[in-house]
C-alpha cells in the first residue's frame, strides 16, 4: 500500500483533493475507508468486526459507536508505538516544550492518538493500492506547532517531528493565501477548535498554519521525502489530474 498526504492550512481545500485523488487513482482509499475494510476482515473485537460487516460506510453512527469501544483502536495503538517509538517520543517533546503556548493540546494529543492507530490497522490491510489521507502525520504536526508558533524557537521542533513520522509515498503541499482560507472558512464554518476564538486569534493561527505548513514541507524535502506542491487556487480537477500523473509516472 502507497500512502498520500495531504498538508495545508485550514481552508487550503485539502480535503476537497483528497476526495478527488481517492477517485482518479485506482484502487485507492481513505483512512476510514481501510480501517471499516481491515476491522471488517479481520478484526480481533467482535462487536467491531460485525458492525463493520454490516455497515456499508465508515460514516455510520453503528460503525463509529462499535470501533470508538473496539479493542482494535488500542491494539493497533500498542503496535504503532512499537513499530514507531520515535513518533510518539516526538509528538510528547513537542507538547512538553511548548506547554505555555499550545492551543487545546489534550485535543490535539487525542488526534494524534487516533491517527496512530488507524494508520496502523489501514497499512496492515493490503487490499488497497493506494491510501490517501488528507489528515495525516505531515499535517498533525501543523496542529501540533501551530498553537503560538514562534519561527525561531520551533524549527528545531519541526525538524524534529519530521524526521521521526513514518515516511509516505509522497506529501501533497496545498499553497493557498491566507485571505483566500480564511474567506473559505467564514462561509464553510470553522471548526470547532477555532470556532470559539476570537476574529484576530483565529487569523493568527491561520497565518502561522499557513508558514508552518511550507516549513514542514520544505523539512521533508530536507530529509529525503517526496513532496508535490500544487496551488489551493488552481481549480480542483486540474490540481487532482496532476498530482495523480505525478504519483503514477
Amino acid at each position: 500500500m502507497k500512502v498520500v498526504e495531504f498538508l495545508g492550512a485550514p481552508g487550503s481545500g485539502k480535503s476537497t483533493l483528497a476526495a478527488g485523488l481517492r477517485q482518479a487513482l485506482p484502487g485507492a482509499a481513505s483512512l476510514p475507508e481501510a480501517v471499516h475494510a481491515a476491522i471488517g476482515a479481520r478484526g480481533e473485537d467482535g462487536v467491531a468486526r460485525i458492525a463493520a460487516r454490516l455497515t456499508r460506510s465508515s460514516g455510520s453512527r453503528l460503525w463509529e459507536g462499535a470501533y470508538a469501544r473496539s479493542t482494535d483502536r488500542f491494539s493497533s495503538l500498542a503496535r504503532f508505538t512499537s513499530a514507531h517509538p520515535e513518533t510518539m517520543a516526538a509528538v510528547l517533546e513537542t507538547q512538553r516544550q511548548r506547554t505555555d503556548r499550545d492551543l487545546h493540546p489534550e485535543v490535539t494529543l487525542g488526534w494524534v492518538l487516533n491517527l496512530m492507530a488507524r494508520y496502523q490497522l489501514a497499512v496492515e490491510d493490503s487490499r488497497y493500492r493506494w491510501l490517501v489521507v488528507d489528515e495525516g502525520f505531515a499535517q498533525r504536526g501543523v496542529a501540533l506547532l501551530a498553537g503560538g508558533f514562534d519561527e525561531q524557537a520551533d524549527l528545531r521542533l519541526v525538524d524534529s517531528y519530521v524526521e521521526a513520522v513514518p515516511a509516505t509515498e509522497a506529501v501533497v503541499a496545498v499553497e493557498t493565501p491566507v485571505d483566500v482560507c480564511q474567506e473559505r472558512l467564514d462561509r464553510g464554518g470553522w471548526s470547532e477548535r477555532l470556532a470559539g476564538l476570537g476574529a484576530a486569534q483565529r487569523r493568527e493561527f491561520l497565518e502561522a498554519a499557513t508558514l508552518l505548513s511550507a516549513r514542514v514541507a520544505t523539512a521533508l524535502e530536507k530529509v529525503g521525502r517526496r513532496v508535490i506542491w500544487v496551488s489551493g487556487t488552481t481549480p480542483p480537477p486540474d490540481s487532482i489530474t496532476q498530482i495523480a500523473a505525478t504519483l503514477t509516472s
